[in-house]
């Protein structure tokens, strides 16, 4: 699954969002048209939600319980990624249902900008959107030169 795009969208008075017909065309067909597109929708890492398509996230939750539980660290990451995830599926109108305490975190209110990035959807307020994308264009370039200039933990270059 390889998801791209950026979707402005409203939030209607009962915390639901439509996602785009776009994004949707990208996810594949729906199951059945009796049933909708299945997602978890999550805290993300910064202020926003991060909707996973069911088979990522259970992709992701495999991974997760091959950790050990008698580690510490390893069970404040279980519990902290946890925190929130809620099962959600598009109704008839391709919409999901926000939780509350979910929009709260997020700071999401009438709005939001779904950002598509690879294999899941960030939900972000336009405000908090704004601030991370605030980003220097020089700090951008170091962050790329780090993230993909083939250092200690970059890919670098992967021309076959």
């Amino acid at each position: 699954m390889k998801l791209i795009g950026e979707f402005p969208v409203a939030i209607d008075n009962k915390g639901r969002l439509r996602l785009p017909t776009a994004l949707l065309r990208q996810l594949g067909e729906k199951p059945s048209e009796a049933e909708g597109y299945e997602f978890v929708l999550n805290r993300g890492f910064e202020k926003c939600l991060t909707l996973y398509p069911k088979p990522v996230w259970d992709n992701i939750t495999a991974k997760l319980n091959r950790l050990n539980r008698f580690n510490d660290r390893n069970r404040m990451f279980f519990r902290s990624f946890y925190l929130g995830a809620t099962p959600v599926v598009t109704d008839s109108a391709d919409r999901i249902l926000l939780q509350k305490q979910l929009m709260d975190y997020a700071g999401l209110n009438a709005e939001a900008i779904l950002i598509a990035m690879d294999d899941r959807i960030e939900i972000w307020s336009p405000v908090q959107y704004e601030a991370m994308l605030s980003i220097d264009p020089n700090d951008f370039a170091d962050l790329a030169n780090d993230v993909m200039g083939g250092g200690d933990e970059g890919v670098g270059d992967t021309e076959e």
